[in-house]
């Protein structure tokens, strides 16, 4: 498996194609609908210019991708990013999404970061022990703020 920087252009589609599910049929994005390929190499491509967007590659094919943004717009946040790891279906259950944000974490402090985040839903699980199993800690819940999907 090799795990390295995304290229926009290379890399749209099959990220898409992990995430495309997550934004359609899911709360877990909060997103009602799947962006286009466009649209997801724009995001690609505009992330890299701030912080990191890494795939996880396997025999030719994007396994997931994990990456940081912005958390909020205010100047005093710009010290803290936040995360997100997303994982093909038969990628999942194989440690993957731990690999992809050791590889990130590092890259998020050598450009200055201080503190990262997550956004989880409450409705997963899995990604919630990702995330603890990390380090992370909760630090609040934001009840009844989504509505998606009837959840």
């Amino acid at each position: 498996m090799l795990i390295r920087h995304a290229d926009a252009e290379r890399d749209a589609a099959g990220c898409l194609a992990i995430y495309g599910p997550f934004a359609d049929s899911t709360p877990i994005s909060f997103e009602e609908r799947a962006p286009t390929e466009g649209e997801f190499r724009q995001r690609i491509e505009r992330i890299e210019r701030t912080h990191a967007y890494l795939v996880a590659e396997e025999q030719g094919e994007i396994a997931g991708f994990a990456y940081a943004g912005p958390h909020r717009d205010r100047p005093a946040y710009r010290w803290a990013a936040e995360v997100s790891v997303y994982l093909g279906e038969r990628y999942r259950g194989q440690g993957l999404a731990r690999k992809l944000y050791e590889a990130l974490f590092p890259l998020l402090e050598q450009q200055g970061y201080r503190i990262l985040l997550a956004g989880v839903t409450t409705t997963n699980p899995t990604s919630i022990r990702l995330h603890e199993a990390l380090g992370f800690e909760e630090v609040g819940v934001y009840r009844r703020i989504g509505w998606k999907a009837g959840s």
